[in-house]
């Protein structure tokens, strides 16, 4: 896999590729956190989510600070280490609030079991582990010392690891195991009325759960096909974060969780966010980078044509070296 300089440690970059996550503070400034935290805030200030997203309340482009996030270069440029390209494409962005209840019933995520997400991202299987394809991302704007509701994991342990020996297919919604849970009790139930043998593999998943403390600002870097799961937020706090994810730009059978980026064009806040953002930020969102074969003199006019004000000369700059 070829290295690409970023913000992550060498360290940082091997227990990723190891163990399949690792929690990264320090790549979005103080000052954005909070402003995000002020806008989570005010958006679920009546009201939370019992399941994952926020019903299109924060999925980007959303005009705020929130797409400062999605389209930060530091996390783009994490991505490109740990996935070893600079090739990368978004394929999810979406902030949410969970609050704590007691509403434990089959479909809810409060006490979440255990899952890997590639299952609903892709038709297909995992890669082999060395050739991971994507990096999903928690971006936590809260403190779950005192909320609660840090994501578990359940990390891979070396080659030999029992508990990640593909295929993945010991869990709801997989394999056959067509009855779908999302409550803990609910699934795991399932399993030992059902499939006593999948019931005793799961087990061994929650005996090694473990459950960071994520603050502010905290990125959990992840894997698709590690073993993880949502636990519940404490009563009477509320825990917001910014789900998102990336995929190499060739890996066209990872699918996109939210609608094209370009679907709410024509209205000027996709635009604006596309005028201001750098040639690296916008060739996340499938516009091909400067130097790219699609360029020539006359499309990257029309490219300037149809935004006013985006600065094409990155990418007429790089016609002169072809």
């Amino acid at each position: 896999m070829a290295e690409v300089v970023g913000p992550l440690t060498e360290e940082q970059v091997t227990q990723w590729r190891d163990r399949g996550y690792v929690i990264v503070s320090g790549l979005l400034e103080p000052s954005l956190t909070e402003s995000c935290t002020e806008i989570m805030s005010e958006i679920f200030k009546d009201s939370a989510c019992k399941d994952f997203g926020s019903d299109g309340k924060c999925v980007f482009p959303t005009g705020r600070d929130l797409d400062r996030v999605t389209t930060h270069e530091n996390l783009i440029d994490a991505v490109s280490q740990l996935l070893g390209t600079p090739d990368i494409l978004l394929t999810q962005s979406d902030g949410w609030c969970k609050a704590g209840h007691r509403d434990f019933g089959a479909q809810q995520n409060n006490d979440q079991r255990f899952h890997m997400d590639y299952g609903n991202n892709t038709f297909l299987h995992p890669a082999p582990w060395h050739c991971p394809e994507n990096v999903a991302a928690i971006v936590y704007l809260a403190d779950t010392e005192v909320t609660g509701g840090g994501t578990a994991v359940c990390y891979r342990q070396g080659e030999e690891d029992e508990l990640y020996q593909p295929p993945y297919i010991h869990m709801p919604g997989n394999g056959g195991h067509w009855e779908f849970y999302n409550d803990r009790t609910h699934a795991e139930r399932y399993f030992e009325e059902n499939h006593p043998n999948v019931a005793e593999f799961r087990k061994k998943i929650y005996e090694r759960e473990v459950i960071p403390v994520y603050k502010p600002g905290d990125a959990l870097l992840y894997r698709y096909d590690i073993w993880h799961r949502g636990t519940p937020v404490n009563m009477g706090h509320k825990r917001s974060v910014i789900n998102l994810a990336w995929k190499k730009r060739d890996s066209f059978w990872h699918l996109n969780w939210n609608p094209a980026w370009s679907k709410w064009n024509y209205y000027g806040k996709v635009e604006r966010v596309l005028i201001g953002l750098s040639p690296k930020q916008r060739a996340l969102l499938g516009v091909p980078k400067p130097g790219h074969e699609y360029w020539n003199e006359e499309n990257v006019r029309w490219f300037g044509a149809r935004y006013p004000g985006l600065d094409i000369g990155p990418y007429l700059k790089a016609l002169e070296s072809k």
